[in-house]
């Protein structure tokens, strides 16, 4: 019924949902059946001058192509069933490699053959238009780094399934090493050697840091397998990899750079945070509408303000405060962090004491207006996912909010771009 869905559902743990409770979202979720296309075929085609390498599906809804180049047909892939989630990669090659394209454009055609909910057969056909680049510059420009860095992610956890995780990470660094050492052909002369600098074009800026993101986010990063609440099971990694390898590149992209938005901060007032604007977008924004600036330089693209939601999301360079309530959207999890010195009014009105603990629900909805905006919150969050997103409350002070801290990498930015720094001197 679920057509091939994967549910995980943790046994009962200190600090987390009963086990009854997610089983029964999880046979809520896998019986409202999204989908209804069965026994799929997907066909690639290109205009003269290029060929499809490697068609795959990333949404682990079907097998991958062996070999090299893929077996049999690159440009066709079987599939069991397709919900919207569903994506696909392909690496397009030319033909003739000294021979130029005919045209300042090409065509990318899909067609997808499945069943319908009545068994009949349906075909839907798209086309579409790409520019073709005839210099390193002008491919730079055009691409989209959250787009890139969702599917780079999503390669990396299939790759973790039959690679060690060190590996894995080290072909990350090493590919974004390749990536910021050729952009130095993009530099005027006298820059292209100097190795005292990182040099990022500006369009490509973003790499580094969804790089570092990706690096950190279990399964791959090895210290978030275990936490003080108790080490992660396979199982709860595995469907973790699954999730994601499940969803849409605006989705992935958020999962990479989870939104941190400001409940309640106890210096502004014993309710709830007043709304200033957003401060630092989420990234899901920018795979939508990403920038496309002409010009060089080592600096960081500018993403549009997200309307997703009313909350106030925490501004750049602030630090966690202990006198605020945050809550941390991982996309597949929502963590409400409970500072020390929060206003015990403020939590009164959201789980009924002043002194929650770990796991602590919250009151239900029309107990009163505080709790009420709570939920309006937690359900437009859930609204942007496929699946449900369980909400976990972590306290300042407890052994389990390393589940919280994990997920922020600000702090490690700047290490890890002196690693980069330290590392490209060799390839210069």
């Amino acid at each position: 019924i679920s057509g091939g869905r994967l549910f995980y559902v943790p046994p009962d743990q200190d600090g987390a949902r009963p086990a009854g409770a997610a089983l029964e979202e999880a046979l809520s979720e896998g019986l409202s059946v999204s989908h209804a296309a069965v026994d799929a075929v997907l066909r690639l085609r290109t205009s003269q001058g290029l060929r499809v390498v490697g068609l795959r599906p990333l949404s682990g809804m079907g097998p991958d192509p062996e070999g090299e180049d893929g077996a049999g047909d690159d440009s066709i892939v079987l599939l069991p069933s397709v919900d919207r989630a569903a994506t696909f990669a392909a690496e397009l090659r030319h033909t003739d490699d000294k021979k130029a394209l005919p045209a300042k454009t090409a065509y990318v055609q899909s067609a997808l053959l499945y069943s319908g909910p009545a068994g009949e057969r349906r075909i839907r056909v798209s086309t579409r238009e790409i520019p073709v680049a005839d210099s390193f510059r002008s491919l730079a420009q055009s691409v989209n780094p959250p787009v890139a860095i969702a599917l780079i992610a999503k390669l990396a956890l299939a790759a973790a399934e039959t690679k060690p995780l060190s590996a894995v990470r080290e072909q990350l660094k090493d590919s974004l090493l390749d990536s910021i050492v050729s952009q130095r052909e993009l530099c005027p002369p006298p820059m292209r050697k100097t190795a005292d600098e990182l040099v990022l074009f500006r369009p490509l800026a973003l790499f580094p840091l969804l790089t570092l993101a990706l690096s950190t986010m279990p399964p791959l990063n090895t210290p978030s397998l275990a936490s003080a609440a108790g080490p992660r099971s396979p199982d709860s990694l595995a469907a973790f990899a699954h999730g994601f390898r499940l969803l849409p590149t605006h989705l992935a992209c958020l999962a990479l750079a989870p939104r941190l938005l400001v409940v309640h901060e106890r210096s502004l007032g014993d309710g709830w945070a007043p709304v200033e604007g957003a401060e630092a977008p989420p990234l899901a924004d920018a795979a939508l509408a990403a920038e496309e600036a002409p010009d060089e330089g080592a600096a960081a693209a500018t993403l549009a303000p997200s309307a997703a939601t009313r909350e106030q999301l925490l501004p750049r360079g602030s630090e966690v405060s202990p006198s605020s309530v945050l809550l941390l959207d991982t996309l597949q999890e929502l963590s409400l962090w409970v500072g020390a010195q929060a206003s015990p009014a403020f939590l009164e009105q959201l789980f009924g004491t002043p002194r929650p603990a770990d796991g602590a629900d919250l009151l239900p909805e029309g107990a009163n207006s505080a709790v009420d905006r709570m939920h309006s919150l937690l359900a437009t969050l859930r609204s942007q996912r496929p699946s449900h997103a369980p909400l976990t409350v972590l306290v300042h002070g407890s052994p389990s909010e390393e589940r919280f801290f994990s997920r922020l990498f600000a702090n490690a930015y700047e290490p890890f771009l002196l690693q980069l720094l330290s590392d490209q001197r060799s390839r210069l």
